[in-house]
């Protein structure tokens, strides 16, 4: 064949390749990127996307409480049939709020709700109340800005 380097299938792939083919591989890079980038974004996910549209009050039980070495402790809160994973505040503002969370507390919480990729609807939370002891945390200004930035939210522990 003229035009093609004899001996070489994998060079004459390369110089016969068109444009929508390129097209194709960009495509399936960015994707590639875009999915396996996204575990590490999932901070900066959760605490962007308040929406005041959104906002909702659930009340229910903690059923669950997930603490990790990085981000905020997420609740889980069962008030009827459906799990919803309430995002609280890293755990460094909760200790120097005083602020414990037990399982089997009902709380009641204001935040934006909001639906992961996953399927889990999470709840942006702007405040936190105990209805037994009428106590009530503001994790969200009026900006819907959390109370805590500036601190970062991996702040190191003491």
């Amino acid at each position: 064949m003229a035009g093609q380097p004899e001996g070489c299938p994998v060079l004459a792939f390369y110089v016969n390749i068109g444009i929508v083919e390129m097209s194709y591989i960009s495509l399936f890079i960015f994707i590639f990127i875009f999915f396996v980038s996204e575990p590490y974004c999932a901070d900066a996910d959760l605490s962007n996307v308040y929406d005041e549209n959104t906002e909702i009050t659930v009340s229910g039980a903690v059923i669950e409480i997930v603490a990790q070495k990085r981000g905020p402790v997420i609740l889980k809160l069962m008030p009827a049939r459906r799990i919803y994973h309430v995002v609280t505040a890293p755990p460094w503002f909760l200790r120097e709020h005083q602020v414990v969370f037990r399982s089997g507390t009902l709380i009641e919480v204001k935040g934006s709700k909001y639906f992961s990729r996953d399927g889990n609807i999470y709840i942006i939370s702007r405040e936190i109340r105990n209805p037994e002891t009428g106590r009530r945390i503001i994790l969200r200004d009026l900006h819907s800005k959390p109370v805590w930035g500036g601190h970062g939210m991996h702040r190191k522990d003491p």
